[in-house]
């Protein structure tokens, strides 16, 4: 009988060329769902879902934070794994800490990792003027119909408060909510366009119909860079509500879903995303260029060119990154969306 695994994952981890090699050496069914919502994906695996898959990769803090307190997420084998997630000290660190659960257990791998904020031209908008005014260009006037929404509900939910002077990982008030939401009624009434389609929005950046879009960054407009596109860049603000900090980072985690007769390769395919050969093919799935973890090792790091390590803006990455709030649980998160998604522009 063929051995079958299921993944539920970001987009890149359900390509073919990562799940085809991983198949054919183990004689394997293999298949992945593709998330857009963290939120979502992981209220769906409480709800039930988690009977569907197993194998996860979501972002960091709903591995640690939400799912393994209530008993979904599979410890990992120490002798196994504790070598190959390990980064040495310095730029990784901040992202091998997710992979531990806050009693210590072994919980993930991590991998893709990156600010995810904003997107500008910036041959119409300065970057130092997009640095310091970050998410409040959206409230100025000559933007107005100039820019666009990435419809990545959590990540808009943080970028929202963000504009709004508000930490999003602590308790709002009503008064702090109600500034949300009138802040998201005049983000969509001001945009262009609004769509969950990152190279929709690149094409409106190259061909002129906007100047930037919230939210995103280097996992979005990637591609467009590729494509030789290089005025198009990521946008980490440099100021903010979280501790002083007015960006996001994300670090994805991937782990093995802790349910009855779950599949035996579900900890092999791990172990089979941290070898070289497939860490390089995860920085570059699905047309995207993003930074991965295991860029440390010299392997990894000389697979990328010089147009790709410009693509990911290799060169100001650790200075974006450290302007940038790791992404965490967010506990006004449920009332905003229910809130929020009715103003979308469809």
């Amino acid at each position: 009988m063929t051995r079958r695994l299921r993944l539920l994952c970001w987009e890149g981890y359900d390509s073919r060329a990562i799940l085809d090699p991983f198949a054919e050496r183990h004689g394997a069914d293999v298949a992945a769902e593709t998330l857009l919502s963290d939120a979502a994906a992981a209220a769906g695996l409480v709800a039930g879902d988690i009977r569907r898959f197993d194998v996860l990769n979501i972002n960091n803090a709903y591995v640690r934070d939400y799912l393994y307190p209530r008993g979904l997420i599979a410890t990992l084998d120490e002798s196994r794994f504790a070598e190959l997630v390990r980064a040495p000290a310095g730029a990784f660190e901040r992202h091998v800490a997710w992979t531990r659960s806050l009693d210590g257990n072994l919980i993930g791998i991590c991998q893709r990792f990156g600010p995810f904020n904003m997107v500008v031209n910036t041959r119409r908008i300065d970057l130092g003027t997009a640095e310091d005014q970050g998410f409040a260009l959206a409230a100025d006037p000559l933007c107005r119909q100039r820019y666009a929404i990435l419809e990545y509900e959590d990540f808009n939910l943080f970028h929202l408060c963000i504009a709004a002077g508000i930490n999003p990982f602590t308790p709002l008030d009503a008064g702090q909510e109600e500034a949300v939401v009138d802040l998201a009624r005049r983000w969509y009434a001001g945009a262009a366009m609004a769509s969950a389609d990152h190279h929709r929005l690149n094409k409106a950046l190259i061909d002129g119909e906007i100047d930037f879009y919230l939210s995103g960054g280097v996992y979005t407009v990637s591609p467009a860079r590729l494509e030789g596109h290089v005025h198009l860049r990521a946008v980490t603000p440099r100021r903010g509500p979280i501790d002083g900090k007015g960006g996001i980072a994300f670090t994805e985690i991937t782990s093995v879903l802790d349910r009855p007769q779950r599949s035996p390769l579900a900890e092999p395919f791990l172990a089979y995303l941290l070898e070289p050969e497939t860490a390089v093919r995860a920085a570059f799935a699905q047309g995207t260029c993003n930074p991965v973890v295991q860029m440390h090792d010299p392997r990894i790091f000389g697979a990328f060119s010089k147009p790709e390590l410009l693509a990911i803006q290799w060169d100001t990455l650790l200075e974006d990154m450290s302007c940038c709030a790791d992404y965490q649980l967010m506990p006004n998160h449920d009332r905003l969306l229910t809130r929020i998604r009715s103003m979308r522009l469809g």
